[in-house]
């Protein structure tokens, strides 16, 4: 409607500026006004006598509009615009060929996508622009055409893609990109960064959605996290994430190997479409455990492959090393011993103090372990994984020793737990120590009585649920009825205001209100807790002999404690963001946890079936110690990495890794339409997106585009049908109203 009255489109009138042709001095416009405004005022003042005021004036408002649209016309008006030189100017065509695009009901979506560039082009305004055709997966290759393009890309990098394609062009005129997808990207979306140095090209990229973006069929297993390591013995939660877009009740399956060794139920609800789920799994042997997790339902699915997941957990066979540091002999520090007294993995050597300058030593392993008392060397305190402080005042230690410590938690990586006391905590003068700020709180001061032998209740916290230290039972409902059920606490000491940082798990009902009993904060490398109650004793005293809860705690908690502190020498293996490769990151520091820089590092990758590379690392040049590599595995399985350190030819270091590799398993996941990728790609380098379908404003977009070798082109509007319309409806108008007042 709009084209037939106006000649052109809305797009060619919002791209252009009107101009005119006839340029007219500007003082004959002037007088034109003039000779037409006092011409009608003559003729009306003249029949002043036969109507009143108003009817002069619209018959006069009439008449001036009239006169105003003849010059208007006569004044040649043109439609400026800049416009695509032909023959000049290329378009991008670039079409994902992921693996993820052969999905689809009636037909897949990579052919919807291709018949959507198809049509795009076929407008006879595009026909003098040059066509490039590109194929986007991993990266993007140039082809002549799309007749032979087949969707078995087992990634697709949107901004790794795009930029090839952009730097390609760089010194050709490319008018624009036209991108059919998805939106799937399995090298994790297109950051600020890459979103910024795609729009710095100045070309816009014109993005097609194709897909869907529910599918009520499908379940999808999206995200499994567990530890990379363990202890024997442990039971370690795994956190199941499944993505669904209908309510369904399903099951979640744990293999260790090829044993089954968990099976949950679990309701998936119609009021979210992620439901999260924590499954315990029990270690017991040492060594690398291969967990595979699946998610069934009832449901015939047509797409089953993201059903599945698979990890490595290694499961380390040594000696954890705790130091734990008490003021007094007491309930507390007696039944910590008993808890841990048979578990195997953990060697707790305890200090405490029985006179101002006399100590009892008790889980030491020679005379001369901590024979001078608590250490006062990072060499000596940083051979233990974690600490633990009682009721001590921290007047007993030298500045220089609690600085220790801080290096301690902050450099090596260590676990610091404080527990409270008469003489602990805020009444130790601990917020006032070179400790204060490891701690997650700000202790009170010491002339602030803040420990009370009261009894309390132990609650959870939100976050204290899904914490597998405090895990009694599998099933969270029952976890917390495990807990309401527990004794009171003896007592329990204020820990202050919390940090920003710090995570509550767990709370103390009290007379006085709710207080904080188990808090934690990350403090550089490593972790520091605080533990406001010396009584947990009582669980043990209160509870049955078979109640194993108190003996659980401690076990939990102490496992957490050392589980978290790195190794002097540690390497990492880890999926690389492309799905498609491993990150390598190995650390070297001496006894002290000082980096080492002045060594070589070597990896050698094995596979399972005794393939083996060798991988040369590079130092990172933002952190001292830290050594990078990179593998692309030629095929999947357990891969195994062994990083060897030498200094002048002879080995010093040796780190080992392992990890489970799937190749382009990641095409499966995730793959439902992303149009928020697209439409953020779209606007940050001022192109359109456009859903399945509806293109009919892309021709128009790509001759106007601001890339690319322009020109101007004018076309005259002068005689659109609207402007002569407008003057047969206001002489129609003028003729109406004289024939109702027929005095005029």
């Amino acid at each position: 409607m709009f084209e037939s009255l106006f000649k052109y489109s809305r797009e060619d009138y919002a791209r252009g500026e009107i101009v005119f042709i006839n340029d007219w001095p500007e003082w004959l416009l002037y007088a034109l006004v003039v000779v037409a405004v006092i011409a009608v005022a003559a003729g009306l003042y003249r029949r002043r006598s036969h109507a009143s005021t108003f009817v002069l004036l619209s018959i006069g408002m009439l008449q001036l509009a009239m006169i105003a649209v003849v010059m208007f016309i006569l004044l040649q008006p043109t439609l400026s615009s800049q416009v695509m030189r032909d023959g000049e100017n290329s378009v991008a065509l670039a079409l994902d060929n992921s693996a993820s695009m052969a999905h689809g009901l009636t037909e897949s979506r990579f052919v919807a996508a291709r018949q959507n560039l198809n049509n795009a082009i076929q407008a006879d305004t595009l026909q003098n622009l040059s066509l490039r055709h590109y194929e986007l997966g991993d990266s993007a290759e140039l082809v002549d055409s799309f007749l032979s393009s087949i969707p078995t890309e087992n990634a697709t990098s949107m901004a790794g893609g795009l930029l090839r394609i952009l730097d390609e062009a760089r010194f050709s005129p490319l008018a624009a990109v036209v991108l059919a997808s998805d939106g799937a990207d399995t090298n994790g979306g297109l950051s600020a960064d890459e979103l910024a140095e795609i729009a710095a090209f100045g070309v816009p990229i014109h993005t097609i959605g194709v897909g869907r973006e529910a599918m009520p069929e499908d379940i999808e297993l999206s995200n499994v996290t567990v530890p990379d390591n363990s202890l024997p013995g442990s039971t370690v939660s795994a956190r199941v994430t499944i993505r669904h877009d209908q309510a369904a009740n399903a099951r979640i399956k744990v293999y260790d190997g090829d044993n089954l060794v968990q099976l949950m139920p679990i309701e998936l609800s119609a009021d979210s479409t992620v439901t999260t789920a924590w499954v315990d799994v029990a270690l017991n042997e040492a060594g690398p455990h291969q967990l595979g997790f699946s998610v069934e339902s009832d449901a015939v699915e047509p797409e089953s492959r993201n059903n599945e997941r698979a990890t490595l957990i290694n499961v380390a066979n040594e000696d954890y090393r705790i130091l734990y540091y008490e003021g007094e002999p007491r309930w507390e520090y007696k039944f910590l011993r008993r808890s841990i007294a048979h578990d195997d993995d953990l060697n707790v050597a305890t200090l405490l103090r029985v006179s101002p300058n006399k100590f009892y030593r008790q889980g030491i392993d020679d005379a001369l372990q901590l024979q001078d008392g608590f250490p006062q060397s990072r060499d000596e305190l940083f051979t233990y994984d974690a600490l633990i402080i009682g009721s001590v005042e921290a007047a007993s230690l030298t500045t220089e020793q609690q600085e220790i410590i801080r290096d301690f938690v902050s450099n090596r990586g260590g676990s610091l737990l404080m527990l409270a006391g008469p003489n602990g905590l805020g009444n130790g003068g601990w917020g006032q120590s070179a400790l204060a700020s490891v701690l997650p709180t700000s202790l009170p001061a010491t002339t602030i009585d803040s420990f009370h032998r009261l009894k309390s209740t132990v609650s959870l916290t939100a976050q204290g649920a899904d914490n597998q230290i405090l895990r009694f039972a599998s099933d969270s409902d029952e976890n917390r009825d495990a807990w309401r059920e527990l004794p009171q606490v003896a007592d329990y000491q204020l820990t202050g205001s919390l940090k920003p940082a710090a995570v509550t798990l767990l709370n103390a009902e009290t007379d006085a209100g709710q207080t904080p009993l188990l808090v934690t904060q990350a403090f550089g490398r490593g972790h520091a807790f605080i533990l406001a109650t010396g009584g947990t004793w009582r669980w043990q005293m209160s509870l049955p002999v078979e109640d194993q809860k108190h003996e659980t705690f401690w076990r939990q908690l102490l496992r957490a404690l050392v589980a978290s502190a790195p190794e002097n020498v540690s390497l990492a293996a880890n999926p690389g963001k492309d799905d498609i490769s491993i990150e390598l990151r190995a650390e070297f520091r001496d006894a002290a946890f000082r980096p080492v820089n002045d060594v070589g590092v070597t990896t050698i990758a094995s596979h399972e079936s005794g393939e083996s590379i060798s991988i040369l690392m590079r130092p990172d040049e933002a952190e001292p110690g830290v050594f990078l590599g990179q593998l692309t595995p030629p095929q999947s399985g357990t891969w195994y990495f062994e990083a060897v350190a030498e200094s002048e030819g002879e080995p010093v270091a040796v780190a080992r890794a392992s990890i489970l590799h799937a190749t382009g398993q990641a095409e499966h996941f995730g793959f439902r339409r992303n149009s928020g990728l697209l439409q953020r790609l779209a606007l940050a380098t001022g192109g359109q997106y456009f859903a399945d379908g509806d293109l009919s404003e892309l021709p128009d977009l790509l001759r106007y585009s601001s890339s690319g070798i322009t020109e101007t082109e004018h076309k005259s509007i002068w005689d659109s049908p609207a402007f002569y319309l407008l003057l047969l409806l206001l002489k129609s108008s003028e003729w109406m109203l004289r024939r109702r007042w027929s005095s005029i």
